[in-house]
C-alpha cells in the first residue's frame, strides 16, 4: 500500500495545474528536439561541413536565446499564457517551413524562426510555476516540469528516427509539426482556463517597497547566472555533435545515432524531479557543483571510449548534468531575484544558455573540422573546469550577499505536500 505521504504527493500533483505544464512542455519541445538527431541526414542532403552543421544548429539557439529576453520581460507584464501559446504554435508552424525548405539558407532561416517563436515558452512557464508553487517546493515543481521537456527529447529522437527511415527528414518535420500544433492549441485552452480559475492568468501585481540590492549582491547573482548559462551552453553545444560523433567516430548508422541521443535525455525522467527535490532540502549550489564535477570527465572521455557500456554510461552522466542544472537554476533565480525582476532574470537565464550555445556551436564545429573530436571535447571540458573554479570562487567570497534572500529548506517534519496551486 502507498504511504500517506506518497498519496499526498500524487494527489497534490494531479489536483494541481502542474500536469498541464508538463504536457505543454512536452509539446513545445517535439520539434526543437529533432534537429540534432536528424543532423546526419540533413548534412547528407546538403553536403554540409561540420562548421555549416554548427551554423545550422546555432541559428536556432541564437534566435531562441535572443527571444528569451523580451519574452521574460513580457511574461511579467502581459498574459504569460499568451507567451506559452506563441511558444508552442509558432514552433509547429516554423517546423513545417523547415521541412519544406529547398536551400540551406532557407533551412537556416526556418530554424531561426523555430527558435524565435519558441522563446516565448520557458520564461512564461517557469514564472507561472514558481508563482503557484510553495516556496519550499519550488525546486520540486520545476523539476517535475522539466520531465515534460525531457520526455520530448527522449521520445522525439526515437520517433523521428523511425519516421525518417520511412519518409526522410523532411517528411519527419511535417509529420510531427501538424499534430504538435493541434495538441498545443488544445493544451493552451485548458491551461488558460486553469490559470484563470487560480487567478494567475495575468501578470503579477506588485506593490510595496522592496529592499534595495547593492552592487555586491548583483555581482553575486550574475556570477551564478554566468556559471549556469555558460556551463549549460558548453555542454548543450557538445550534445549537438554527439550524433555526428556516433556516426563518424563509432561507425553507427545515421538513424541509430539519432535514436541513441535519447539516452542523454532519459535522465530527465528521474534526474530533474530528484534534483529539484534535493535542492529544496540540501541546497542548490552544492548540488550544482557536484553535477559539474561529474560532467567534466564525462565530456573528456566521450570520444575516447569504444562502443559499449562505457559509452552508454557517459551519455547518461551527460544527462544527469543537464537535468540537475535546470530546476536548480530556475528555482535559485526566482528565490533570490527581487520580485520586480524575476521574470526578466528568467529571460536573461534562458537567453544566456541559448545565445551561448549559438556562439559555442559553430566554434566547436570549427575545432572538430581542424583538430578532431578528442581535442575539441577536451577543450570543452577545460572550459567548464575554468568556469566552475572562477565563478565558484567569486560565489564563495560573496556568499554573505545571499543572506535573507532565499526561503529556507523545508524540514522533513513539515511533510511538504505538493501545492494545490
Amino acid at each position: 500500500m502507498l504511504s500517506n505521504k506518497l498519496r499526498g504527493y500524487i494527489g497534490g500533483f494531479f489536483g494541481s495545474i502542474l500536469p498541464l505544464f508538463v504536457l505543454a512542455h512536452f509539446t513545445h519541445h517535439v520539434i526543437t528536439a529533432i534537429a540534432a538527431p536528424l543532423l546526419p541526414l540533413i548534412r547528407s542532403s546538403f553536403s554540409l561541413s561540420y562548421t555549416q552543421s554548427g551554423v545550422l544548429l546555432s541559428a536556432f539557439t541564437m534566435a531562441y536565446g535572443v527571444g528569451h529576453l523580451p519574452a521574460g520581460w513580457l511574461s511579467g507584464r502581459i498574459s504569460p499564457v499568451l507567451m506559452i501559446f506563441i511558444g508552442i504554435a509558432g514552433v509547429a508552424i516554423a517546423g513545417v517551413m523547415f521541412g519544406l525548405a529547398p536551400t540551406f539558407a532557407l533551412l537556416v532561416v526556418a530554424n531561426a524562426l523555430i527558435g524565435l517563436t519558441g522563446s516565448g515558452y520557458h520564461p512564461a512557464a517557469s514564472y507561472l510555476i514558481s508563482r503557484v508553487a510553495r516556496p519550499e517546493q519550488r525546486g520540486s515543481a520545476l523539476g517535475v516540469h522539466v520531465m515534460g521537456g525531457s520526455a520530448s527529447h527522449f521520445l522525439a529522437p526515437l520517433i523521428a528516427g523511425g519516421i525518417a527511415a520511412a519518409v526522410g527528414w523532411r517528411g519527419t518535420y511535417v509529420a510531427l509539426s501538424v499534430p504538435t500544433l493541434c495538441l498545443g492549441l488544445a493544451l493552451v485552452v485548458l491551461l488558460h482556463r486553469a490559470a484563470v480559475k487560480r487567478g494567475i492568468s495575468k501578470a503579477e501585481t506588485l506593490s510595496g517597497q522592496e529592499r534595495k540590492r547593492g552592487t555586491r549582491f548583483w555581482v553575486w547573482l550574475f556570477c551564478f547566472l554566468a556559471l549556469s548559462t555558460l556551463s549549460g551552453a558548453l555542454v548543450g553545444s557538445m550534445i549537438g555533435f554527439v550524433p555526428l560523433l556516433l556516426v563518424d567516430f563509432h561507425g553507427i548508422r545515421e538513424e541509430t545515432a539519432a535514436s541513441l541521443q535519447a539516452v542523454i535525455f532519459s535522465g530527465g525522467f528521474w534526474v530533474a524531479p530528484l534534483a529539484g527535490h534535493l535542492s529544496d532540502r540540501v541546497g542548490k549550489l552544492p548540488l550544482f557543483y557536484a553535477a559539474c564535477a561529474i560532467v567534466v570527465p564525462t565530456i573528456y572521455f566521450l570520444p575516447r571510449v569504444t562502443m559499449g557500456a562505457g559509452l552508454y554510461i557517459l551519455l547518461i552522466l551527460t544527462g544527469i548534468f543537464v537535468f540537475t542544472r535546470m530546476p536548480i537554476s530556475e528555482s535559485f533565480l526566482f528565490a533570490h531575484a527581487p520580485a520586480r525582476q524575476r521574470s526578466t532574470l528568467l529571460g536573461v537565464y534562458f537567453l544566456g544558455s541559448s545565445v551561448g550555445g549559438g556562439v559555442f556551436t559553430p566554434i566547436i564545429g570549427w575545432l572538430i573540422d581542424r583538430s578532431g573530436f578528442s581535442f575539441s571535447f577536451a577543450m570543452i571540458a577545460l572550459a567548464v573546469t575554468v568556469l566552475v573554479v572562477v565563478c565558484g570562487a567569486i560565489l564563495y567570497l560573496l556568499r554573505g550577499e545571499a543572506a535573507h534572500t532565499e526561503t529556507p529548506p523545508v524540514s522533513a517534519a513539515s511533510g511538504g505536500k505538493q501545492s494545490q496551486g
